[in-house]
């Protein structure tokens, strides 16, 4: 499974870089740094640890990066890990293009074990939306993730919100919420965990939630939520009155459910 999806990563990770790695992009998330968040994770970002200069966060599967561009740009001192060598190479590229490359440390790491990371060294553990789909041992990746965070160090998540997975675009049921998989095409491997799989491994890691948070999606003409990462990939884009209308629950059932979803969890030891 790993090994397959990480092909497919691989492959497609100049083609990645060249749609998320856009001038105005990183220009937008080095100005202002909050706007690589959505507003209710940075809010709980900046409650739950505010003033982030000289901490030390981990990002595992950090895939575009730009997370780990927005924690540099703050002044904190980053590992950025994924399992895709190309994608990190993409990422580590574009940090010394715009000067940042000094506060981040790339390393290839399976998310589910990050070997190479060093226990209890970390104030903040962040993954951001898209990780879980590629995880098939939430339990090896949550306890790991606690080991590596400092006592009392935060984890915060920002994902798809689960209530997504049964439909499809046109919101016709397309499997049960309790299949979670795996789910196997020609070139990767997935899985959709429920709510309860992602709380459940947390508490069992011995993580304390704080917080959970069920969020709308912002309206980005840019970066539409409504258009998936494959559409995106092959060019697929919309004009700004699409877009409106993407969110508008009357004309698209889809949006009337929660989009994202958000846990902010603590290592009591």
């Amino acid at each position: 499974m790993t090994d397959k999806n990480k092909r497919d990563w691989n492959g497609g990770a100049a083609r990645y870089s060249e749609l998320f790695h856009t001038e105005k992009a990183i220009r937008k998330v080095l100005d202002d740094p909050k706007t690589a968040f959505h507003p209710e994770t940075w809010a709980a970002l900046t409650t739950y640890l505010p003033g982030l200069r000289e901490k030390r966060i981990c990002v595992p599967s950090s895939g575009d990066n730009m997370a780990v561009f927005a924690f540099a740009a703050l002044g904190a001192s980053v590992t950025s890990c994924d399992f895709s060598e190309n994608q990190l190479a993409n990422a580590e590229r574009v940090a010394k293009q715009y000067g940042i490359a000094d506060r981040i440390t790339f390393r290839c790491e399976d998310t589910r074990q990050l070997r190479g990371i060093s226990g209890g060294a970390y104030d903040l553990v962040f993954t951001s939306n898209g990780v879980h789909v590629w995880i098939d041992d939430l339990a090896g990746m949550y306890q790991n993730i606690r080991r590596i965070l400092k006592p009392g160090g935060l984890y915060l998540m920002f994902e798809i919100h689960p209530f997504q997975r049964p439909f499809d675009d046109a919101a016709r049921v397309v499997k049960p919420y309790a299949d979670t998989g795996p789910f196997e095409s020609e070139y990767t491997v997935n899985f959709h965990w429920r709510l309860s799989d992602l709380v459940n491994a947390q508490l069992d890691a011995g993580l304390t939630v704080l917080r959970l948070t069920e969020m709308a999606a912002e309206v980005d003409y840019d970066n539409p939520f409504w258009i998936g990462l494959e559409d995106r990939m092959k060019g697929v884009t919309a004009a700004r009155e699409d877009v409106d209308r993407m969110h508008d629950w009357h004309v698209n059932p889809m949006a009337a459910l929660p989009n994202w979803l958000g846990i902010a969890s603590v290592n009591r030891n």
